[in-house]
């Protein structure tokens, strides 16, 4: 009789109650969508990876090609000017190589068609923010005064002042942001040297300046994985530096940076 009451009311063997086989499945539940959780994160950890190595990458390959490309367009800029002596005709304002499996454009800007806003006249610098940036006259004219304000308030003021170095120093003076920079950098220049093209002068015989000038722009384009980068020297003709047997002195260069998307040819 004992032994019927207890199979009675016995669980029967290998079966959880209800509470606990709820609570069991929650388990599992939150243990599959933590380590879904883990997987997501690793995986686009590992994306921003890849990434970053490809930008990395990318710098690499722009600062190779385009400093190669640069050195090869500058010789047979200085051959050709040996050559015709100071006669423009031909001079090679822009020419496409390949350095390795990158295609590289060189182009050479002579320095005196950008306007100098670390030393030039109030004036030249309200036309490239007029012109360049597309600022009212009033403001651009404004904001010039304040460029030519900040100047003369570094030690030692006037023309003897210290000069401001890079562009970004332009970042500086009240009422300039990035973008208003981004707008006039490739019509400025922080480089002293070289020779003052007429303010509003656009429309320059760039070969006649080419042919005469010895402080340039070198930008070199570099197409790499979609990208285009950008690599600029700014190079004095006047010799090289101390140690160098290379006529020419590169007096600063610039990071790479991406200033464009490229897409492959039809059929390629």
């Amino acid at each position: 009789m004992a032994a019927l009451k207890l199979m009675e009311y016995s669980q029967p063997a290998g079966r959880l109650p209800h509470r606990q086989r709820g609570v069991a499945l929650a388990m599992v539940v939150w243990f599959i969508a933590a380590m879904s959780v883990l997987v997501m994160g690793t995986v686009y950890e590992s994306r921003t990876d890849v990434r970053l190595a490809q930008v990395h990458l990318g710098r690499a390959k722009a600062i190779a090609a385009g400093d190669g490309a640069t050195r090869l367009h500058l010789a047979a800029l200085i051959e050709r000017r040996r050559g015709q002596g100071n006669n423009p005709g031909g001079m090679p304002l822009a020419a496409d190589y390949r350095q390795g499996d990158t295609a590289v454009r060189v182009s050479v800007v002579p320095a005196g068609i950008l306007v100098d806003v670390f030393a030039g006249p109030a004036e030249a610098i309200a036309g490239v923010l007029a012109d360049g940036a597309g600022l009212a006259a009033a403001d651009a004219q404004k904001l010039a005064d304040n460029v030519v304000k900040w100047r003369a308030a570094l030690p030692g003021g006037g023309r003897f002042a210290r000069r401001m170095e890079v562009q970004e120093d332009l970042l500086r003076i009240p009422g300039f942001d990035r973008a208003l920079l981004d707008a006039i950098r490739d019509d400025i220049r922080a480089m002293p040297g070289g020779r003052t093209a007429p303010v509003g002068s656009r429309d320059v015989d760039l070969q006649s300046l080419l042919a005469s000038e010895t402080l340039l722009r070198v930008d070199a384009l570099v197409d790499y994985n979609g990208r285009q980068w950008l690599r600029r020297h700014w190079v004095s003709l006047q010799g090289g530096g101390a140690g160098s047997v290379l006529p020419w002195q590169v007096l600063r260069t610039e990071p790479p940076r991406v200033v464009g998307m490229t897409y492959p040819k039809a059929g390629t």
